[in-house]
């Protein structure tokens, strides 16, 4: 008796009843989710990246918005990403003149769009160092739908393609309990699950006669290749992940105060989800560059560090800036880059905290203020937004 196999409704092959739970549980541990149906003789693997259907067009009637268009639909289609369903995310891509905008970018979306996928299109772009300007529009219809404008010079550069296709393909393909082999291309997947399976599959009318002849003789070679294969592919598909929160609470004025002044009071979160050691976090927090906002805490400057920072057994502790003109950083870019005075190593499943978040407000002049984390590991090879993100409004 044989299983039919099935990824994301596409048939892979066919597997032997004896190896269907193993099957099963393997497609599990790499984040997928594996259902067996007894009853239809069927494993339907679910890889998670149809979570999030999209739809990609274009307003602008233009060619090189058209051919922007055609390239993010194939690169997201050949992951496995869905294209086809009623959206949940409507994406535009409107190529434009350089000489009517200054910025590479432009990026407009409603009030629905998630934070993560906000988070990880930023990732994306500064990555890339795509300059580029994100702007929240009330008054851009919603319909229960995430909508995202992108408007730039597409024809020039596929970079900007590559990094909305990244952001795209990790905010679809990840669960937050998923291991990261949920990002490994679709290609890749396919090949290597049917690896493990009978690549001609039979009509039924057949197949209890394919499986009786004698299909130990076929199968034990298969074994033990397969099992050096599971055990060499382990080792390759280990991968760093890291989850990022901000936690915090608001102190607020009395009514009776003169000087009006807000603090935030929090931390940062890291908790590594990955396979691999993450080392030596590098936090950016950013914040409005305007007077009255500022970072407080025992944060020391890298000059001082020896003569002021704490004293373990184990040498000093605490937390510095990176940067000696840090004050210069804050006031061009709003910009506080940390990081921590000793040797930081976060091992998979372990979590570290950083209890620096104290951001000042006095008399804020705007209404609204956001304040943004960002943390990167292994010198900079590995990059984290915070999943969510710290809004105030007053």
């Amino acid at each position: 008796m044989t299983y039919s196999v099935f990824i994301d409704g596409e048939l892979l092959g066919k597997a032997l009843y004896q190896s269907a739970v193993s099957l099963a549980l393997f497609c599990e541990q790499q984040g997928f989710e594996a259902v067996i149906d007894q009853h239809k003789e069927t494993i339907n693997i679910e890889t998670g990246r149809k979570q999030h259907p999209i739809s990609i067009s274009a307003r602008s009637k233009n060619q090189p918005s058209q051919d922007a268009v055609l390239k993010l639909n194939d690169i997201l289609k050949a992951e496995g990403l869905d294209l086809l369903k009623e959206p949940s995310i409507i994406i535009y891509l409107d190529s434009i003149d350089q000489q009517y905008s200054d910025q590479q970018l432009i990026i407009e979306h409603n009030v629905l769009l998630d934070e993560r996928l906000k988070n990880l299109l930023i990732i994306e772009f500064n990555k890339a160092k795509i300059p580029f300007v994100l702007n929240e529009k009330k008054n851009l219809a919603a319909d229960g739908k995430q909508q995202l404008a992108f408007r730039s010079q597409f024809n020039e550069d596929d970079r900007l393609i590559l990094s909305i296709s990244r952001a795209l393909i990790r905010y679809c393909s990840v669960k937050p309990a998923a291991n990261n082999s949920a990002i490994v291309p679709m290609p890749l997947i396919k090949s290597w699950l049917s690896s493990f399976l009978d690549q001609a599959p039979l009509p039924n009318t057949q197949e209890k006669k394919a499986v009786t002849k004698g299909p130990e003789k076929t199968m034990k070679p298969e074994k033990n290749k397969n099992s050096s294969a599971v055990n060499s592919q382990d080792q390759r598909l280990k991968k760093a992940n890291a989850e990022v929160f901000l936690n915090y609470t608001m102190l607020i004025p009395r009514p009776d105060d003169e000087q009006k002044e807000y603090m935030v009071n929090g931390s940062i979160i890291m908790k590594n989800t990955g396979d691999l050691d993450l080392k030596n976090p590098v936090i950016c927090i950013k914040i409005p560059v305007e007077q009255g906002i500022s970072l407080q805490g025992q944060i020391l400057p890298p000059k001082l560090v020896a003569g002021l920072a704490m004293k373990g057994s184990d040498g000093e502790k605490g937390w510095k800036y990176v940067y000696d003109d840090w004050r210069d950083r804050v006031k061009t870019k709003g910009e506080y880059w940390i990081t921590s005075i000793q040797e930081l190593t976060i091992p998979p499943g372990g979590s570290e905290v950083f209890n620096g978040l104290k951001v000042l407000i006095r008399e804020p002049k705007n209404s609204s203020v956001g304040i943004h984390a960002f943390v990167y590991f292994n010198e900079g090879k590995q990059q984290y937004a915070s999943n969510n993100t710290i809004s105030l409004s007053f």
